[in-house]
């Protein structure tokens, strides 16, 4: 029995986190960062001030999580895309499309991009894009090297390059009045610089 009760106080532990990652994030979209206090989320995710501190530090833990979370969502479609059959070429291609679509398509996404450097600071933001996006870049990378499709380099250091390239298509996509067409455009760029690197 004591497990069974167990189990459900983690259920609803997990499930209030949620409510106040949902609820931040919809107020951080609605009103910023620095117009949200924590009183605003738990009331918005029917929790109490001392709820939400006994799941997070501060606001700003809060927003990080909200953030990586934004981040995996858009990444996650850009790792399906380029699972599919084709050229190692071809799948990039996919990749690189679905991952600037991904933030053109939701705003919600764009505004908590918008709003990361200021709130975490560079170097915060910069520890959590090395624990997601970093990683799958180095290992695209080894892979196109081994399989022969691109120039051998120095992995570690094209991958900072790429990322670097991404995360500034990225924040344009992000400041763009069409974001639609910031993508497309951003596309265009993005795949002629990375096709320097393609073997002959």
């Amino acid at each position: 029995m004591s497990e069974v009760k167990g189990g459900r106080r983690q259920l609803s532990a997990a499930q209030t986190r949620a409510a106040i990652l949902e609820s931040a994030r919809e107020l951080f979209v609605g009103r910023g960062f620095d117009a949200t206090a924590i009183s605003d989320i738990g009331a918005a995710a029917r929790a109490s001030k001392g709820t939400v501190y006994h799941h997070f530090t501060d606001k700003q833990e809060i927003f990080a999580e909200v953030f990586t979370t934004v981040q995996s969502a858009v990444i996650g479609p850009a790792i399906e895309a380029m699972a599919g059959a084709g050229t190692a070429w071809e799948r990039l291609e996919r990749g690189t499309r679905a991952f600037l679509r991904g933030y053109a398509d939701d705003p919600s996404a764009r505004a908590i991009l918008r709003q990361a450097q200021g709130v975490l600071g560079w170097d915060r933001v910069r520890e959590l894009d090395e624990a997601t996006a970093i990683p799958l870049i180095r290992a695209g990378l080894a892979q196109f090297i081994a399989d022969g499709e691109i120039h051998p380099v120095r992995v570690d250091a094209a991958a900072e390059l790429i990322f670097s390239v991404y995360c500034n298509a990225v924040l344009i996509v992000a400041a763009a009045d069409d974001p639609d067409q910031a993508a497309t455009d951003v596309e265009t760029i993005v795949l002629s610089l990375l096709g320097g690197l393609r073997t002959p």
